[in-house]
């Protein structure tokens, strides 16, 4: 546990020195290294082979056994400076204004570990709380403000040596490299070329992630908001492409990008998440020699009036397109009263009191004062009877069309993406035109895919469907949708509709 809650991963010192010998093809002697978190000192080790008596050594650890480690790996040498320090309780800005006009090296490996994954196994090793980000309401709540250790770690560092000279040369996520870079050319701060050079974290840390030396110069003086990235660290390492922000987007490849800007615009389309309810065992159902049964492998006996067809992110990714799950959808929009199932359906309504415990247990405060068994994600539009949809996890950009099954709208869930449309030639319209090749490279331009969900609403709503349409021809149908296209979501008629509006009326 202690290891996850430190995200302690160990650099090795075959790793340490690559970085150091790539950090020094530009620094050639710096006055200071510093290593904030430095575990087992790997980094104050490389470095200390490479630069010897000329530089003087800092290095800082929380963890006990790790500072005794290294207390006797550097026993006797003096200018290699050891001290056990809390990162976040540090003052770093009185730190480093000892050395303002020295040449500093930051280096190291920071935790690989999220806020949020400190706060479930109770973890301590936190910056205070805020949220830095600056996410308001619904973003702040359901994981936007979700952030590494490390980007915190590496953003304040970043700040406390801003005007001096010298680099960063941090291993982390390059997600987290990115999320730093991203801050700082908001802000507009003034920092030099930036360069991320990809690592095999597998063979290295033994995990499944997409990581990279980050480093970055904070003494420059250019205004280009771009970093580049590189297969490796090695000798043969080769630049693969330029990220960076214009006009205020973040870019993943500015090279493509400026071959297919002429796609991006608006889409005439409200792009659309799935049904979210946190709570597949007791919401999703798979059907059985004719009998629903749910996650816990129990028979469900209820009506099928508020049963539909699901499809999930991996359905979708992987076209798979005959539904094998099935979902209660409680409400037709987001906030609506549920009480009126007990009376359309009340199996259903018995079912659901059943596990009323399991679903007041949802831990997103985004059900907290709502309607009992709420739901997120559902409005008309998830009514369509056709739609065109896009899984937000998968590392592909594949558009499939989602035809109604069994007589029902198909769902789909809040992993995937849609637009609703008023009939199967429109479905396939846009997902011919979407799939095209000049479109899917537009997209390539834009996603970062080793995000955890590459695919956002973001960028497709970036899509300009009218240039699109344009380009592949048939505008005047496309027209027609597009037209069309913002009254779609308020004309689903169904059964379950009138009777909601029977009820009501009887109600009142």
């Amino acid at each position: 546990m202690k290891q996850k809650e430190f995200g302690d991963f160990q650099t090795p010192d075959e790793l340490a020195r690559e970085v150091v010998e790539l950090v020094s093809q530009t620094l050639h002697s710096p006055d200071i290294v510093v290593e904030p978190t430095c575990g087992k000192g790997s980094f104050l080790g490389a470095s200390h082979d490479k630069w010897g008596d000329h530089s003087k050594y800092f290095g800082f650890e929380i963890n006990d056994t790790y500072l005794d480690f290294c207390t006797k790996r550097f026993l006797g040498i003096d200018i290699i400076t050891l001290e056990k320090q809390d990162f976040f309780s540090f003052d770093w800005d009185l730190f480093f204004k000892e050395f303002l006009s020295k040449k500093i090296l930051i280096i190291g490996n920071p935790p690989w570990v999220t806020n949020s994954t400190q706060g479930v196994i109770g973890g301590k090793n936190l910056p205070v709380k805020s949220n830095f980000q600056g996410h308001k309401g619904f973003d702040a709540k359901t994981g936007k403000a979700n952030f590494d250790i490390a980007e915190w770690i590496i953003i304040k560092l970043m700040e406390s040596v801003a005007g001096f000279k010298g680099y960063l040369a941090f291993l982390c996520k390059t997600a987290t490299a990115r999320k730093v870079l991203i801050h700082f050319w908001k802000k507009g701060a003034n920092i030099g070329q930036s360069k991320l050079y990809l690592i095999d974290a597998k063979k290295f840390f033994n995990v499944s992630v997409d990581a990279c030396l980050f480093l970055v110069e904070f003494s420059g003086d250019r205004r280009d908001k771009s970093a580049l990235v590189y297969s490796s660290m090695k000798h043969d390492k080769k630049m693969l492409y330029r990220f960076g922000m214009q006009k205020g987007q973040l870019i993943s490849n500015l090279d493509d990008y400026e071959k297919y800007k002429y796609l991006d615009g608006f889409s005439s389309y409200t792009w659309r998440s799935g049904i979210k309810h946190d709570a597949s065992k007791v919401m999703e159902l798979y059907r059985e020699k004719g009998r629903f049964i749910n996650g816990f492998g129990e028979t469900v006996d209820i009506e099928n009036t508020f049963v539909y067809p699901l499809l999930k992110s991996s359905d979708i990714g992987n076209n798979r397109l005959i539904p094998r799950k099935y979902v209660i959808v409680t409400q037709q929009f987001v906030g609506e009263d549920t009480n009126y199932i007990s009376e359309l359906a009340p199996k259903t309504w018995n079912y659901l009191r059943k596990y009323s415990s399991e679903l007041a247990r949802r831990k997103s405060s985004i059900y907290k004062n709502r309607p009992q068994y709420s739901m997120f994600g559902v409005g008309r539009y998830s009514f369509s009877k056709w739609k065109v949809a896009v899984s937000g996890l998968y590392k592909n950009t594949l558009f499939v069309v989602v035809p109604p099954f069994d007589g029902k709208p198909t769902m789909v869930d809040d992993t995937c993406y849609f637009i609703p449309c008023g009939s199967e030639q429109e479905a396939r319209y846009w997902a011919k035109v979407l799939n095209s090749d000049d479109n899917q490279r537009f997209l390539k331009s834009l996603i970062f895919f080793d995000s955890k969900r590459p695919v956002t609403v973001d960028i497709l709503k970036r899509i300009n469907m009218a240039e699109l349409s344009r380009r592949h021809g048939e505008f005047e149908l496309a027209r027609n949708y597009l037209e069309l296209a913002g009254s779609i979501e308020g004309r689903q008629p169904s059964l379950v509709f009138e009777q909601r509006e029977k009820y009501r009326k009887n109600r009142t």
